[in-house]
């Protein structure tokens, strides 16, 4: 056989072997030559394993199979190169070390290319038919990789292996059975965090598919030990409060990240509120007053205002805090916070916002009975005056008659 493969030059054809003329002569002659000693049958598998090596082989079919025009022939093979393994008894424990993927094995946690090393997928394929096969000897992926790499460096590996499209699909599933395993060992969501390096994200971790699967385990682990929810607070020891709320207000714009944006501003809202932070507490650690001339253009702003009717809400406090009262303060009087909302309202960035904080400060001064010539001249309603002020003013006419009347039939 030696010398047929030698005659067919398939040493020179290397990778290129699936859509070679040699291969189709390789074929055709096993079939004379098997017809011809019934006694000596061989397979085509055996013999290109036999030349190539079994990682030579698993090399040239994977590549095979990301060809349209080989790939019929290299599912065909590595099916064939599956099922001699499976014949021969192969565990998916020898399987690895027939396909070199413990080439640097027990130096492994210097080496991090095991999810570029061709074999892998065909390892993964043999480990699914050998345990179809095989139930009562069922084994995992992990089970094999964590007696050869510390969490840490397989860690780190999966961290690079999601980025590639062609390595993110094993790499996810070696990740979920990674987060079961952790589970069974009770390893703590805040000591997972640090080891997938996700405080070294940055503002793009919620973007980080690493940053997913720790959310859920952090919820897997806080159901089955009945613990508290360590989301926030791992996020917290490791980013400031303006740094998440940054991030935050970042995933909101982006669908694939609105969803975990909404969870975890809700999470921070909660924490603050458990931990006593008033309003004024949370403008000042987002740093709103430092940026007061275009508070209203800080995407932060938003997260605080959110904040504030939150705390209505938990505290039933029926709209009783009331963003204008800080605004004002800060602003220096109601004028100069009127000047700054009506600017706004002009620009279509802050024109929604500004117009909400207007309707605000129109319910502030009702309750200070503020009388409409005061409001009339603050909203700058004489002269060219705009349609949003117009309108404020009228409803606030509308409103303070209504409480005057109120008031007067209630002094009777």
């Amino acid at each position: 056989m030696n010398s047929v493969i030698k005659a067919l030059q398939l040493q020179k054809v290397g990778d290129a072997l699936l859509d070679s003329a040699q291969l189709t002569a390789l074929i055709k002659y096993l079939k004379l030559f098997n017809e011809a000693n019934p006694t000596k049958k061989t397979t085509l598998i055996a013999t290109l394993t036999a030349h190539y090596g079994n990682q030579g082989l698993a090399k040239i079919i994977e590549a095979g199979q990301q060809v349209p025009k080989t790939a019929r022939m290299a599912n065909r093979l590595q099916t064939e190169q599956v099922q001699l393994w499976m014949g021969q008894g192969k565990t998916p424990e020898q399987v690895f070390g027939l396909l070199k993927l413990n080439k640097f094995w027990p130096l492994s946690w210097i080496s991090s290319d095991l999810f570029n090393r061709p074999g892998l997928a065909t390892w993964v394929k043999y480990l699914d038919d050998f345990n179809d096969a095989n139930p009562d000897k069922k084994t995992t992926l992990i089970s094999i990789l964590s007696s050869r790499y510390s969490d840490k460096a397989l860690a780190n590996m999966l961290i690079q292996a999601n980025k590639a499209q062609s390595t993110s699909s094993i790499a996810k599933r070696i990740q979920a059975e990674q987060t079961q395993l952790w589970l069974k060992h009770g390893k703590k969501p805040e000591d997972i965090f640090t080891m997938l390096q996700l405080e070294k994200a940055g503002d793009t971790l919620f973007e980080n598919p690493l940053f997913s699967a720790w959310i859920k385990y952090a919820d897997d682990f806080r159901l089955l030990y009945d613990t508290d929810l360590a989301t926030m607070s791992t996020l917290i020891s490791h980013y400031s409060d303006e740094a998440v709320a940054k991030m935050i207000t970042k995933a909101h714009g982006n669908p694939k990240t609105k969803n975990i944006a909404e969870r975890l501003e809700s999470e921070l809202q909660r924490d603050w509120l458990f931990a006593k932070q008033s309003t004024y507490d949370v403008f000042i650690m987002m740093n709103l007053d430092r940026t007061l001339d275009k508070v209203l253009e800080n995407p932060l702003f938003s997260v605080w205002y959110n904040y504030g009717l939150y705390v209505n809400k938990k505290k039933n406090l029926g709209g009783k805090w009331n963003p204008a009262e800080l605004l004002t303060r800060l602003y220096g009087g109601d004028q100069q916070l009127s000047d700054v909302l009506i600017a706004a309202t002009k620009v279509p960035s802050t024109r929604k916002m500004a117009v909400e904080l207007q309707k605000w400060q129109m319910t502030r001064w009702l309750e200070k009975r503020v009388e409409p010539k005061r409001v009339h001249s603050l909203l700058g309603v004489e002269g060219a005056a705009d349609d949003v002020s117009l309108l404020l003013y009228s409803k606030y006419v509308e409103g303070y008659e209504k409480l005057m009347g109120i008031l007067a039939r209630n002094a009777r």
